[in-house]
């Protein structure tokens, strides 16, 4: 029988849950972490000159590792969740870059994003309870 603690959540439970914070925090640190690189990189020319700058980025090697991160924690996911439902639920790292992009960059955000950050959790939290 599995033990749940004073919040109704059991150690399986607890476990996804952290994963998906993981991935979502890895994720959107990975697109931020990007964006400062690219900041600091010459207007993009497809060229051996602007490939080598962007090898000498420690923050797009950085930004790479957060993705690469990504990939066994994606992994535990889909052994321990539906793809139905997993897929859709990445959606939420919009919300993470969205956020981000205003603390890191005082990037604004409007009404019309407010509202799809409104509808993309609204429909991963519809997506969770139609599984139940």
């Amino acid at each position: 029988m599995l033990l749940e603690n004073k919040f109704g959540l059991t150690r399986p439970r607890i476990n996804v849950i952290l994963l998906w914070a993981a991935l979502i925090g890895f994720d959107t640190a990975a697109q931020l972490l990007f964006k400062f690189a690219a900041q600091g990189l010459d207007y993009p020319e497809v060229s051996w000159r602007w490939l080598h700058m962007i090898a000498q980025s420690g923050t797009f090697w950085l930004a790479a590792l957060c993705l690469t991160l990504t990939f066994p924690i994606w992994m535990l996911i889909l052994r321990r969740s539906q793809l139905n439902l997993a897929f859709p639920a990445t959606a939420l790292t919009y919300v993470g870059v969205i956020g981000g992009s205003q603390l890191v960059f005082g990037e604004s955000i409007n009404a019309v994003q407010y509202a799809g950050i409104v509808l993309i959790v609204v429909g991963v939290a519809l997506l969770r309870r139609s599984n139940r």
